[in-house]
């Protein structure tokens, strides 16, 4: 086999007289070594020689013994450093965390994913890659930890535990590491600068030749250092990516710089011609720092990622024989008993044993008003204990958990995301390839016209044609867009979420939180006897003075009644006390009717309705609701002005998300609906073609604002609701949905002003190169002037009008 064949599997050459080869689809493909080798067949003995079909980059070169063999990995079996990525569930499995290393595109994914379910043991095993975290779910009496190792090693992929301190490690470093080439990059075109003015005006002016040598030696000491580490990315990657016949924006960026530099440097050293050090530095700047505002989004939103588990107590209350210990909650086995106090996040799935209470459930359902629950009835880890103390039987740990598998919804749905980037690598490939043509027929024309011109035409040509403003035209007004939306109290968060925001044409809300304000106040008094209305609500609200219950909120702001006394908190029923001379209660309607055989039903309205009365007789129904943000009127009318269809989808199965829908005029309506629901929903349209924009703030909401085309965490939303938004609104204040929107088309009208400046930058400039009218200190001008032009048109969008 020949030296210059590259690998079949990892791209690297193919040493002179190697032998190795792996039969692929009926074809002996060349392998550089015995563990490519030993990859590749393992590959294709398994039935997914397709793995090479998708791929997008080629794989790490593993090492030269891949054959899996666990030994070295057996400390991950140890029981202490197990315990820290890997979680028993009930059911008596294990699920592992893992972070990888070598993962490029979805068929890597694939590819692990497959490999281990073929393997005994393994009952499950999903890859993120935005995340580049493995988990596998495992059967531990047939399969190890350091089995799972060794067979990610085989691959080439590396592997160790996951932990979000180590991921955020690793993102802070690579962007300390682009911020310092960023830097290096604008002081050295500062100091570049000073010295191409004085250049330039020596050319116009005349300057003795040892001043002359002298800035130029200057000019080329430090370009020199921003060559070798500000845009060393750009060799790196047009090299990579050119040795496996693949062609990148970085090839025509880093033929420019590295012609132009050359060139500089042969003018310096023989004391002719012209240098161009300054527009080489500048050109580096330029695309360093477009290229930092696009992986500064994709930062931000990393650090944001958030862990459910996280949100549980890390110590709970469980039964030790004849005692109540405080422990570890990683060390509760099912079974177990544990006891939860009024105002404590219940930490596991189980059964109530001893105790009743209320549950607020919005983590899952969205709704504010609690459930009450009593002994045998089921509760879930993520929710509040908000009355009275509970004994609970554990039934399911955390990865087992309800809370769980919401997490894992919300990593299906980010998988889930259509990825814009596989198409702009296709374009600008094409786009690299006319570059390079053009540049090539350049050069064989001068070549027969005037030879001692060719370099420094072609380098005119590759420097007005390289594409910086193009690459600028759609970061720069993205960037400026987000910077303006930051000033309104919109944190942008996802990298084409303004995009995707710009064509939405489906809008949809959740209710509670949302439209509403999350807060029940009295809507309605209905009496039951001759008492007055204005005393009922006096009465009412003395007796949530001894309450802890959410209705309580909804009396904070009418003044009590005086004489009450002896007040009694029954737990998840009501409240009892004196006033008067006689016995009074208020909550639920069996605790009401207990006392009043003779109270009526409740209007069949879509209020939350409390009874009140006293023994034998009603007094009043109390209806509460949870009230309109006082700006969602105006929000839904701007919407429907902006051509948006609108659909309410809500976790509340009561009555009032039919009747809020129908009062605003949504023209769709799914009340009841868990997580998953939603998700099924927005998923059904998107396959139906739609672009979708989600509104929420719950939990509970969190997989259908990672699954939608652009999404929303209001204010006061949960972390992860926040997390998982591609926009957080700090304000409180709904209207930001709308002038994002706004903010967002205004974007993509700038963005193709951009590129049809750029474009019509190139097809004009580029013709006039190639024919010699334009030197390459005119070009370099014209490209910074272009890049400049681009920028200064991307920063209206901070001060125009919404």
């Amino acid at each position: 086999m020949s030296g210059s064949q590259p690998c079949f599997h990892c791209g690297e050459p193919v040493p002179a007289g190697s032998r190795f080869s792996v039969d692929i689809d009926g074809i002996a493909q060349p392998m550089c070594c015995p563990g490519c080798r030993a990859v590749a067949s393992l590959i294709a003995d398994s039935g997914m020689a397709s793995f090479y079909r998708q791929r997008t980059a080629f794989s790490d070169k593993p090492a030269q013994d891949a054959a899996p063999s666990p030994d070295e990995y057996r400390l991950y079996d140890d029981p202490t450093l197990r315990s820290q990525f890997c979680h028993p569930g009930d059911d008596g499995m294990e699920t592992a965390s893992l972070l990888l290393g070598g993962i490029t595109c979805a068929a890597c994914t694939w590819l692990i994913e497959q490999t281990l379910l073929r393997e005994a043991g393994v009952l499950d095993a999903q890859v993120n890659l935005q995340q580049q975290r493995l988990s596998v779910r495992f059967n531990p009496a047939q399969l190890q930890p350091s089995r799972i190792f060794a067979l990610l090693e085989s691959l080439g992929y590396s592997a160790r535990p996951f932990h979000n301190s180590s991921q955020r490690e690793q993102v802070e470093r690579e962007y300390r590491t682009d911020l310092r080439r960023v830097a290096v990059a604008g002081i050295g075109m500062m100091q570049v600068g000073m010295f191409g003015i004085a250049l330039h005006a020596g050319d116009m002016q005349g300057i003795a030749l040892e001043h002359q040598g002298l800035l130029r030696t200057v000019s080329l000491l430090v370009a020199s250092f921003v060559m070798v580490y500000s845009a060393r990315p750009f060799f790196t990657t047009a090299w990579r990516h050119l040795r496996h016949g693949s062609l990148v924006m970085d090839l025509p960026v880093a033929l420019a710089i590295g012609l132009a530099f050359t060139a500089s440097v042969w003018a310096t050293a023989t004391g002719g011609g012209e240098v161009y050090f300054d527009s080489v530095v500048m050109f580096t700047f330029f695309l360093l720092l477009g290229r930092f505002f696009e992986k500064r989004v994709r930062r931000r939103h990393v650090l944001a990622c958030y862990d459910a588990e996280s949100s549980l107590p890390l110590t709970v209350t469980v039964r030790r024989g004849a005692n109540w210990d405080r422990v570890p909650r990683r060390l509760l086995q099912p079974g177990d008993k544990v006891r939860v106090v009024a105002g404590e996040t219940i930490a596991v799935d189980g059964t109530v044993q001893q105790g009743t209470s209320s549950v607020r459930e919005d983590t899952f359902n969205g709704e504010y008003v609690p459930r009450t629950v009593a002994p045998g009835d089921a509760v879930f880890a993520g929710t509040i204990n908000l009355e009275g103390s509970l004994e609970l039987k554990v039934e399911q740990l955390y990865d087992s958990s309800r809370l769980a598998a919401l997490q894992q919804s919300v990593e299906r749905a980010q998988r889930s995301k259509p990825e814009l980037a596989r198409l702009a690598d296709r374009l600008s490939a094409w786009f690299v390839a006319c570059i390079l043509l053009i540049t090539a027929a350049t050069g064989l024309a001068w070549s027969q016209i005037a030879p001692d011109q060719v370099l420094w035409i072609c380098l005119s040509v590759l420097v007005i044609s390289c594409p910086c403003a193009l690459a600028l035209a759609t970061p720069a007004a993205l960037t400026s867009a987000a910077s303006a939306l930051r000033n309104k109290g919109v944190i942008v968060h996802g990298e084409n979420a303004i995009e995707a925001l710009a064509r939405a044409r489906l809008l949809v809300f959740d209710k509670t939180g949302t439209l509403t304000a999350g807060k029940l106040q009295l809507q309605q008094v209905v009496p039951c006897s001759q008492v007055q209305g204005e005393l009922l609500s006096a009465l009412a609200s003395a007796l949530q003075q001894h309450s802890n219950h959410p209705i309580a909120h909804a009396f904070r702001d009418i003044t009590p009644t005086a004489g009450i006394t002896d007040a009694i908190h029954v737990t998840g029923a009501g409240v009892e006390a004196s006033w008067q001379g006689q016995r009074v209660r208020m909550g639920s309607e069996r605790f009401c009717r207990e006392f009043a055989p003779g109270l009526p039903a409740p209007p069949d309205t879509g209020l939350y309705w409390v009874a009140l009365c006293t023994r034998d007789r009603p007094l009043a129904w109390l209806g509460l609701s949870d009230q309109l943000r006082a700006e969602t009127p105006a929000v839904i009318a701007a919407a429907r002005q902006a051509g948006m269809a609108l659909a309410l989808l809500t976790g509340d199965s009561s009555s009032a998300g039919n009747q809020l829908g129908a009062e605003l005029g949504f023209d769709h309506i799914g009340i009841g609906l868990s997580p998953e629901g939603k998700m099924q929903q927005v998923r059904a349209w998107q396959d139906a073609g739609q672009i979708v924009m989600a509104v929420g703030d719950g939990l509970n909401d969190a997989p259908l604002l990672s699954l939608a085309n652009a999404s929303f965490a209001v204010a006061g939303a949960t972390d992860l609701a926040r997390a998982q938004a591609d926009f957080v609104v700090d304000s409180d204040n709904l209207a930001a949905v709308i002038t994002s929107l706004r903010k967002a088309r205004e974007c993509t009208r700038i963005i193709k002003q951009n590129f049809a400046w750029a474009l019509a930058y190139n097809c004009s400039g580029i013709p006039l190169a190639a024919m010699g009218f334009i030197p390459p200190w005119v070009a370099a001008l014209g490209m910074s002037l272009s890049s400049l032009i681009v920028v200064m048109n991307s920063l209206r969008l901070n001060k125009s009008r919404d």
